[in-house]
């Protein structure tokens, strides 16, 4: 079921996708969401993301990927995993996308995985498309 949110530049609409207590921490699930293929994740310590399920690389379904903290790193030879960024691995080519932004960690031009809003309301997790 869906309701209708205003925005300053265009009406969102809200989908319950499930409660919080079915998607544990680390896992994803794939949802139709209007005509939309949408991965919902629980990020470990950092909430939930919604993403499309279609990898920006070759089209991979996301919903198959695994969470991870970004590798970084400051200097040439350093590799450290951040615990404040995450990305979805697609299962395909271990292409990584970040949760936050959608954008491939791996530069391919202007292409990203679209990403939504999403919120917890009365133990629902909502998705607003």
């Amino acid at each position: 079921m869906s309701t209708t949110e205003q925005t300053s530049t265009r009406r969102r609409q809200r989908y319950v996708v499930c409660g919080v207590d079915e998607l544990k921490p680390g896992t994803t699930r794939l949802y139709a969401v209007g005509h939309r293929q949408i991965v919902v994740g629980h990020v470990p310590g950092h909430g939930y993301v919604a993403l499309s399920n279609y990898c920006a690389h070759q089209g991979g379904p996301l919903s198959a990927g695994s969470f991870e903290a970004m590798w970084t790193a400051e200097k040439v030879g350093e590799r450290i995993q951040d615990p404040d960024r995450w990305v979805l691995i697609c299962p395909y080519h271990n292409f990584e996308i970040d949760t936050a932004t959608g954008c491939p960690v791996a530069r391919l031009g202007t292409a990203r995985t679209a990403t939504y809003r999403v919120a917890v309301e009365a133990d629902e997790i909502v998705v607003y498309v």
